[in-house]
């Protein structure tokens, strides 16, 4: 698993990917199945939910280490680019944006 960068990469996952929600509206996922073995994600956080940089720091890093510990699971759908947007009021414990992520590859 590999962070996704560029301008264009991000544009091209926004213009034809594909759009899902998680159950409790917490999360919004981009993806975009690419025809290679590797998996590329990054995780945005609107500074219009959480104006301090340190709460948005702090549920980008718990979405990187649930991705990092359930990397099994993301790789069973194949590879391809993912982008997660954090769209919960309120700051999630790792428990439940574990919960949260989890749901979408099911």
């Amino acid at each position: 698993m590999k962070p996704l960068k560029g301008n264009k990469k991000i544009e091209e996952l926004f213009s034809s990917g594909e759009k899902l929600s998680s159950s409790s509206c917490c999360f919004v996922c981009k993806y975009l199945h690419k025809n290679i073995e590797e998996v590329f994600f990054v995780v945005s956080v609107p500074k219009k939910l959480f104006s301090r940089a340190v709460d948005r720091n702090k549920i980008k890093r718990r979405t990187r280490e649930v991705l990092r510990k359930n990397k099994e699971v993301v790789y069973k759908n194949g590879g391809g680019w993912y982008m997660f947007i954090f769209s919960s009021q309120k700051i999630l414990t790792f428990s439940e944006i574990e919960e949260e992520l989890l749901s979408f590859f099911q």
